[in-house]
């Protein structure tokens, strides 16, 4: 049985990494499909709301009821803060190099490595290569 699985973090949508993501979690948490995971409250999902200034509950709603990305886009423009395309592209570079800072983070991220089949991995730095590791879209 194939997992179900969100795009990218790296996949752009109005400029922003990780959209497409949080919409995908967004439609796969309504279905039941994460496994009680609250992504709205953690993690690149919890920033990205925050970014946008959004309310994580209006934005699932609004993700579940529009037809498309197209559209769901919209809806963010519409009803979240409005950035500059200097400010996404800053956000967007925070978020995509973002990697274990202390000793904590680092031996859970190493933590993660190992259980997703990537012990000892050198290249394997950041959070965003981590998702893709696991997901299988770095080999």
């Amino acid at each position: 049985m194939q997992k179900l699985r969100p795009r990218s973090p790296y996949e752009k949508l109005g400029g922003y990494v990780h959209l497409p993501r949080l919409i995908d979690k967004a439609k796969l948490h309504r279905k039941g499909l994460l496994n009680g995971y609250n992504y709205k409250t953690v993690g690149f999902d919890k920033h990205l709301l925050a970014f946008l200034k959004l309310n994580g509950d209006a934005f699932e709603e609004a993700a579940n009821r529009l037809e498309d990305d197209k559209a769901i886009l919209q809806w963010v423009q519409e009803n979240g803060i409005k950035h500059s395309n200097e400010e996404v592209e800053h956000w967007n570079k925070e978020m995509i190099s973002r990697h274990p800072d202390t000793a904590a983070k680092k031996a859970r991220f190493t933590h993660f490595l190992k259980e997703a089949g990537g012990d000892g991995r050198k290249d394997i730095r950041t959070y965003f290569d981590l998702i893709e590791f696991d997901e299988g879209r770095l080999k």
